[in-house]
């Protein structure tokens, strides 16, 4: 049965022909390609599948320090409004606070 319209609906793909599944797109691609070529994209796609974790790791880390320097600001700016307001006692109990944290 041929799903293909005159139109290009239902069952066409943009050029007018019949739509594929991925899977039956790749094993017409693949039908195409040499040998080398197929083995030099798939080592392409590899490198990128390796870059991409790369990045996430990175990722991971770059926010970890995120955090780390909100924190860091966190405790300038407990220090900072005491000493503004020469409140020692208020000085020494983000102090106390900052070096249990510290543990």
């Amino acid at each position: 049965m041929n799903t293909r319209s005159a139109s290009g609906g239902p069952g066409a793909d943009r050029s007018g022909g019949p739509s594929r599944t991925p899977t039956a797109l790749a094993r017409s691609v693949r039908g195409r390609l040499s040998g080398a070529r197929l083995v030099e994209l798939q080592a392409e796609v590899d490198a990128l599948r390796s870059r991409v974790a790369e990045l996430e790791e990175a990722a991971v880390e770059a926010r970890r320090h995120q955090l780390r320097v909100a924190e860091l600001t966190d405790v300038v700016q407990a220090l900072l409004v005491p000493l503004a307001t020469a409140d020692r006692e208020g000085l020494d109990e983000v102090l106390g606070r900052y070096a249990e944290q510290l543990g």
